[in-house]
């Protein structure tokens, strides 16, 4: 018997993975935005697909308008359906009451991994967007050097910027020294900056540093809420918000790597 897939709300990414999925199984999909609603006529999906991020802040999974009510999926999936989604909320279970396993796709070292390295090369694309030039030469500032900043130091190194990543640990900044980057903490960031790319999601410059950024200086805001910036801060440089970009401006791509995460857990089922 073929595998039914539903694909409920999200965004892009959905549209993509449900064409992705055509050559696998039974594909359906509910308020993906683009695509008509269809579910399973027979028997509750074998999988069932949540958005990425998978709520909205009106508790709804996320989609287009104001999203779905979880109870809108009430008898299209059973205790034995495979459930995927990215950020699931812990009381996933008491939204879907009966539901089977659930497995969260962005905790998948890969996964992560692959978004970073597709968040950088958004947040590159963007930035020569909005300053409507090259970043050849140009001095960065990356804060942070995990799954965003360390592909994104490497990008720009590549683009021939002037690349510093200030991190935390001594031994994260030797890391990135090693890799042809200036290093320092959040204490002693440089002058004259152009461009300061945010992967922290915590407020990890002191005001004082900021109001002394160059007011012709670009922040791209690539952390999750609550971001870089302290609560009520209005800053007097250039802000990007510039978050969740995988979805956003590489919805294929994702999708693509969403794909290959759920092959893997269905592997293992």
């Amino acid at each position: 018997m073929e595998t039914t897939y539903l694909l409920v709300g999200g965004d892009r990414r959905q549209f993509w993975l449900s064409r992705l999925l055509v050559s696998r199984g039974r594909v359906f999909t509910l308020g993906v935005p683009g695509l008509e609603d269809s579910v399973p006529p027979d028997r509750p999906a074998d999988v069932l697909i949540l958005p990425t991020p998978c709520m909205n802040g009106g508790g709804r999974l996320r989609g287009a308008g104001e999203g779905l009510q979880p109870s809108a999926l009430l008898g299209l999936y059973d205790e034995h359906t495979r459930i995927y989604g990215g950020a699931v909320p812990e009381r996933i279970e008491a939204l879907l009451p009966g539901c089977g396993p659930v497995t969260d796709l962005l905790l998948d070292p890969a996964v992560k991994a692959a978004n970073g390295r597709l968040t950088a090369e958004a947040a590159a694309e963007l930035t020569v967007e909005r300053l409507e030039g090259s970043v050849f030469g140009l001095p960065c500032l990356v804060l942070g050097y995990g799954c965003v900043g360390k592909p994104l130091a490497d990008l720009l190194m590549a683009l021939h910027a002037r690349v510093t990543v200030a991190a935390r640990r001594a031994s994260v900044r030797a890391e990135a020294v090693q890799s042809g980057c200036v290093a320092c903490d959040f204490k002693s960031i440089p002058p004259f900056l152009r461009v300061i790319f945010n992967t922290v999601p915590a407020a990890v410059l002191e005001p004082e540093v900021l109001d002394a950024l160059p007011g012709d200086c670009l922040w791209v805001e690539l952390a999750s809420v609550p971001g870089g910036l302290p609560a009520g801060y209005i800053p007097a440089f250039d802000l990007l918000k510039a978050n969740s970009l995988p979805g956003r401006r590489l919805p294929r791509s994702a999708a693509a790597i969403l794909l290959e995460a759920i092959l893997r857990c269905e592997v293992k089922a």
